[in-house]
């Protein structure tokens, strides 16, 4: 009788330490809205900036590029270029104005000749954008 119990609880346990192996060894972390990276594109950069006009008053600072048949994405973005912001506004960028719509026709043309943006707004309200290379 006590080999029977033994070699039950002993079964059991191998059995059960099997099942546990097995289903660990197929975990599959569940889907969720952080780990699926959903692409937004934009029509043009006038509505980009109007998705993202506050974001860049706040000192952020974003990346663009344009696909072909899908239209304008953020690539990265950033909440500063660097810890000294101050001398970003001394630095000379590829265009600068204060006027918005100035600024999105000019980004627009560069996406459309397939150059990729970095795009900001200084504390006077200057947009400014550098061609990445």
């Amino acid at each position: 009788m006590k080999k029977l119990f033994f070699s039950l609880l002993i079964g059991g346990v191998l059995v059960n330490c099997t099942v546990i192996a097995a289903a660990v060894a197929n975990h599959l972390d569940p889907i969720s809205s952080s780990t699926v990276r959903q692409q937004v594109y934009f029509h043009d950069v006038e509505e980009f900036l109007a998705h993202y006009e506050a974001s860049l008053d706040q000192g952020n600072v974003y990346t663009l590029a344009l696909e072909r048949g899908k239209g304008i994405y953020i690539v990265g973005a950033s909440t500063t270029i660097s810890s000294t912001t101050e001398l970003v506004a001394v630095r000379q960028h590829s265009y600068s104005t204060k006027d918005k719509l100035k600024f999105a026709k000019w980004c627009n043309e560069q996406l459309e000749k397939g150059n990729v943006l970095t795009i900001g707004k200084d504390k006077d309200g200057t947009y400014w954008a550098d061609i990445r290379k």
